[in-house]
């Protein structure tokens, strides 16, 4: 819910005022501060509360886990799968605003579009498909719809499918991001031991962390021509660029669905 409400408050907002939109969010975050130090409670007892050991970095461990067969092929593909998303994030306002002419409220109303797809995605798609198909291969649809969708978003215009296409292109990476997202943290806390998950989806998040970092510059460097503006190559180049890291996270997918079935048939 907060996925759709969030960007359409914020577009709707947005015709009082740019700053406007960021007060809003200050309010929520204060209010959601205040809320976890009164309401939330701990979820460890006293007797089990200790002071966590000095380890290793997250960049050290994030390296170690690519060592592992199982657990470092679906960190890498979730690795692959954050910058290409954040690369679209990043590039999709611009795009719509340079292609279409929509407006901050315009693109907030497409987001919340995106939030609902997503929502359904996961809330009701996924749960259908990983029941039939399960995690493995449900992640290789998922980076298969993504880099699909990413791949013809630069073709859509006004006179080349006009909003009808790009609804249509939104709910596909909409339903591939909600396939292979959840895929791969539910598989990584099927496949280790309850000590330990903590620790894995940590090391996965300290990944995705860096990966949201490479996108924005990337495609930042990609959108940007020569002369500091947008055109349609910049546009195409940056679209294909996020196609192309997803569509090597579909081959190390297909990669991990072997591995998966080996460590299935060894244990």
């Amino acid at each position: 819910l907060g996925f759709i409400l969030g960007p359409a408050i914020a577009g709707i907002l947005s015709k009082y005022g740019v700053h406007v939109p960021f007060y809003c969010a200050a309010i929520l975050s204060l209010a959601n501060a205040i809320a976890l130090y009164f309401i939330l409670p701990e979820s460890l007892p006293p007797e089990r509360r200790t002071v966590a050991a000095q380890g290793p970095s997250k960049l050290r461990l994030l390296i170690d886990s690519l060592k592992e067969p199982l657990f470092g092929t679906l960190n890498l593909v979730y690795f692959l799968l954050i910058p290409a998303f954040s690369i679209m994030t990043y590039a999709f306002v611009l795009f719509t605003a340079y292609r279409f002419g929509y407006t901050a409220e315009q693109n907030g109303y497409l987001f919340a579009y995106v939030g609902m797809m997503s929502v359904i995605g996961q809330g009701l798609l996924f749960g259908f498909f990983v029941r039939r198909v399960g995690e493995a291969i449900l992640i290789c649809i998922g980076c298969f719809l993504m880099a699909l969708s990413l791949f013809f978003m630069p073709f859509i215009g006004p006179a080349q499918g006009g909003l009808i296409a790009l609804l249509i292109c939104c709910t596909v990476l909409s339903f591939g991001n909600a396939m292979a997202s959840p895929s791969l943290t539910s598989l990584v806390s099927k496949i280790t031991s309850e000590t330990q998950q903590g620790s894995r989806l940590g090391i996965m998040q300290s990944g995705a962390s860096l990966a949201r970092a490479i996108g924005p510059m990337v495609g930042g460097v990609l959108l940007n021509n020569s002369v500091d503006r947008i055109d349609n190559l910049t546009v195409t180049r940056t679209f294909f660029a996020a196609s192309a890291i997803m569509t090597a996270a579909l081959i190390v997918s297909i990669f991990a669905v072997r591995v998966v079935r080996n460590a299935q048939t060894v244990s």
